[in-house]
């Protein structure tokens, strides 16, 4: 039989070895959560750099359609005028003269000049600021799937702390990942 004195100390024992596993079991969970506040804010950045690179490309991709756009509406401007200068010079009623001044203006007009308005400029000008914005467009749409990758994992981080969850933690990680390597991919030129 146990000594009432024996039994005080075993209960002693047993509530200071539980006090020390309830400080232990403390002390891991708030490492784990400490832990994972910190990758949270380390995705955050990572997702604030990466929607930065996506809002520029979109931007990008914007303003280079407009300036597309505009060139286009120049040259077309430009060709227009050019067969109202060409239909004008076919008037039989005109003198020799005002008739080659008009072809040479509609000339002129197609002709490349120095601040690159001719008409037979314009076009490849045109296509090229298409082609970049549509590149942009690519790379912005690239971003995005970073973006959702990073944002993904951040909700993913957050549910790990609920549920204690190492095993979430790396699938988060893992997502980052390859947000990460998605948005360097489409940084350096590889994605687009």
């Amino acid at each position: 039989m146990v000594e009432p004195v024996d039994a005080k100390e075993l209960i002693e024992e047993a509530i200071e070895q539980a006090e020390k596993v309830d400080r232990a079991d403390r002390a891991i969970e708030k490492r784990f959560r400490d832990r994972v506040s910190i990758l949270v804010g380390l995705f955050a950045v990572l997702l604030a750099v990466i929607h930065v690179a996506a809002a520029g490309n979109a931007r990008e991709s914007v303003l280079k359609t407009i300036e597309a756009s505009d060139t286009y509406n120049y040259m077309q401007a430009k060709i227009i005028r050019e067969a109202v200068l060409k239909t004008s010079a076919e008037n039989p009623l005109l003198s020799p003269e005002v008739k080659a001044r008009l072809l040479n203006d509609a000339a002129r007009l197609r002709n490349p000049d120095k601040a690159g308005h001719g008409i037979s400029q314009l076009q490849p000008q045109a296509d090229h600021l298409r082609d970049q914005g549509e590149l942009a467009s690519r790379k912005g749409e690239w971003l995005e799937f970073a973006e959702t990758a990073m944002q993904v994992a951040i909700v993913m981080l957050s549910i790990a702390m609920v549920a204690r969850s190492f095993g979430i933690v790396t699938a988060a990680a893992s997502l980052a990942a390859v947000g990460v390597m998605i948005a360097a991919a489409t940084a350096s030129g590889l994605l687009s």
